[in-house]
C-alpha cells in the first residue's frame, strides 16, 4: 500500500474531524444563543401599566362620584385612617388615635407625612377637608356630619368633637385629606405614593419612584373595550358580567372581586325555625349565580364573609325534621332582577315540595322578603336584623372598642345566627377586573380599594 496515501487519507479524516467539531460548537452556541435571546425577550418586563376608564368626571377626590377616580384617587391622596385588604383599620395620615369619651377621640399625626410638594400635612389642612367636605356635594359627607369641630392641641395632634356618638367612628375617619392652599389648582397636590406628572380630558399620568401609570379616559364603554381587545389598554374595571358579548373571552384574564351589595331573604316572619332551615337547606345559590350572574357574583354565608370575623367554626350542625307541606310567601320589589331572582327560586322550592307565593310587591308581612343591602365599611350587622332584642344586643356588642373580644362577641351572634336562621344569605355582587395575558401579578383587593397589591403588578414587554 502506498504509504503517502495513508498519510494524506489519515490526515484528510482529521481535518474533516475538526471541521465536524468546529462546527458542531457553533450550531450549539448558536442555538443555546438563541435560547438565551428568547429567554431575555420572554422575561423582560416593566412595571409600567395602562388603565382605561369611561366614568371621569374630575380628579378632586371630596367631589368624584366615580367609582373608578376614587380609586384613583387612593394613590395620589391619604385619608386620616385608611383600610386594609381584610377591612380592618391601619395607620395613615393619623398615626395614634385613642377615643376620650363617646363624643371625643384625640388623634396624633405622623409628623413625616409631607404633600408632594415637600411641605408638611398641617392640622389646617384637616379642618379645611372636613369643612370643604360639609358644604360640597361629596360621598364622603357622611363621613364628617357628626363632627362638631376640630380643636388643635399642638402641631401634630388635635381633637375630634362630635355632635352625638358614632359606632366604629374610626372607619369615617378613611377620607381623603387635601392641602388647603392648594385645593384649586389645576395640578392636585397629594399626599400618596403616587403623583400627578400631567393631566387633561384624554390622559392622566402618575408616577413614583419605579412605575409609570397611565390612567387613558374613553368616552363611553364600546371604545374602551375596543381599544382593550387592541392591547392599547392593559386593565379595566367592569361590573358587567355580560362582558363576554362585547370581547370575547380569549387573550386575557380576570379576577373577581367581593363587591359592595350583599343579596339576603329575610324570614324572621316564618315563626317556625325548621321550616326557615328547611328552605335554607334547599335554596340553591349556586344556580342563581349561574343563570343569572354567569358565576361572577360570590355565595357567602353571612354578610361578614368578606372580612375577617367569621370562620367555618361558627357554623351550626341544625337537625331538620321532615314536615309534610308547606307554604311560603316571597315578597319582592318590582324590578326585573328581583323577578327573575324569585321565579328561580320559586322552581328550585317547589321541585323539593314547597311552594312559593311571589308577590311582585314589597310586603312586611310576608314569610319571606327578598333585600339587597349595600354593605357600609365598618363590621356592622345590626341592619339585617329586623328583631329589636336581637339589634340592641348586637349595638351594645358593637361599642366593644378591644376587637379581640369584639371578634369573640360576633362569634356568639353569628353562632344565634346559624340556629335561629333570621335571615338567608345569598351572594355579594362582584367588580371584575380584567387585565391582559402580558398583565401578571397580584390582583386581589375589595371594593373600597382595588390597588392593594399594585406593587405586585408587572407587565410582559
Amino acid at each position: 500500500m502506498n504509504i503517502k496515501y495513508v498519510k494524506n487519507t489519515f490526515i484528510m479524516v482529521i481535518i474533516i474531524l475538526i471541521i465536524a467539531g468546529i462546527y458542531i460548537i457553533y450550531i450549539k452556541d448558536r442555538e443555546n444563543t438563541k435560547e438565551s435571546y428568547e429567554e431575555n425577550k420572554e422575561t423582560r418586563t416593566t412595571k409600567n401599566v395602562n388603565i382605561g376608564i369611561t366614568e371621569y368626571d374630575t380628579i378632586n377626590p371630596l367631589l368624584t362620584k366615580s367609582l373608578e377616580i376614587q380609586y384613583i384617587t387612593k394613590l395620589l391622596y391619604e385619608p386620616l385612617i385608611d383600610i386594609t385588604i381584610d377591612f380592618n383599620t391601619k395607620p395613615a395620615i393619623a398615626e395614634e388615635w385613642s377615643k376620650i369619651d363617646e363624643l371625643t377621640y384625640i388623634i396624633k399625626t405622623n409628623e413625616e407625612k409631607k404633600w408632594s410638594n415637600g411641605e408638611n400635612i398641617k392640622i389646617e389642612d384637616i379642618e379645611f377637608t372636613i369643612e370643604t367636605i360639609k358644604q360640597a356635594d361629596s360621598i364622603y359627607k357622611e363621613n364628617v356630619e357628626k363632627i362638631e369641630k376640630i380643636e388643635k392641641i399642638d402641631e401634630n395632634t388635635f381633637k375630634i368633637h362630635l355632635t352625638e356618638p358614632v359606632q366604629f367612628f374610626e372607619y369615617f375617619l378613611c377620607f381623603p385629606i387635601v392641602q388647603a392652599n392648594a385645593y384649586n389648582e389645576v395640578m392636585p397636590i397629594g399626599s400618596g405614593e403616587y403623583k400627578i406628572d400631567s393631566i387633561n380630558e384624554e390622559v392622566i399620568e402618575l408616577s413614583c419612584e419605579d412605575r409609570k401609570i397611565v390612567v387613558k379616559i374613553y368616552k363611553g364603554i364600546t371604545e374602551l373595550y375596543n381599544n382593550f381587545t387592541r392591547e392599547n389598554v392593559d386593565i379595566i374595571l367592569t361590573k358587567n358580567v355580560n362582558y363576554e358579548d362585547y370581547i370575547g373571552s380569549i387573550g386575557f384574564e380576570e379576577t373577581l372581586i367581593v363587591g359592595r351589595e350583599f343579596y339576603y331573604i329575610s324570614c324572621e316572619n316564618i315563626e317556625n325555625i325548621e321550616i326557615r332551615q328547611i328552605v335554607n337547606k334547599n335554596m340553591n345559590e349556586d344556580k342563581l349565580i349561574y343563570d343569572l350572574y354567569k358565576r361572577r357574583y360570590i355565595n357567602v354565608e353571612f354578610p361578614l364573609a368578606y372580612g375577617s370575623y367569621l370562620n367555618k367554626e361558627n357554623n351550626v350542625n341544625t337537625e331538620i325534621k321532615n314536615i309534610d307541606k308547606i307554604r311560603i310567601t316571597l315578597s319582592i320589589s318590582s324590578d326585573e332582577e328581583s323577578k327573575k331572582i324569585a321565579e328561580i327560586i320559586k322552581e328550585e322550592l317547589e321541585q323539593k315540595g314547597i311552594e312559593v307565593i311571589i308577590q311582585n310587591y314589597l310586603n312586611k308581612n310576608a314569610d319571606m322578603i327578598l333585600k339587597k343591602q349595600t354593605v357600609p365599611l365598618m363590621p356592622d350587622i345590626s341592619i339585617y336584623f329586623n328583631d329589636e332584642n336581637i339589634k340592641e344586643k348586637i349595638l351594645k356588642t358593637e361599642k366593644i372598642e378591644d376587637k379581640d373580644v369584639l371578634k369573640e362577641e360576633y362569634a356568639k351572634i353569628i353562632y344565634k345566627y346559624y340556629e335561629e336562621l333570621p335571615f338567608i344569605s345569598l351572594y355579594f355582587n362582584s367588580y371584575i377586573i380584567l387585565h391582559n395575558n402580558k398583565i401578571k401579578g397580584d390582583f386581589s383587593g375589595n371594593w373600597y380599594n382595588i390597588f392593594y397589591k399594585l406593587d405586585t403588578w408587572y407587565k410582559i414587554i
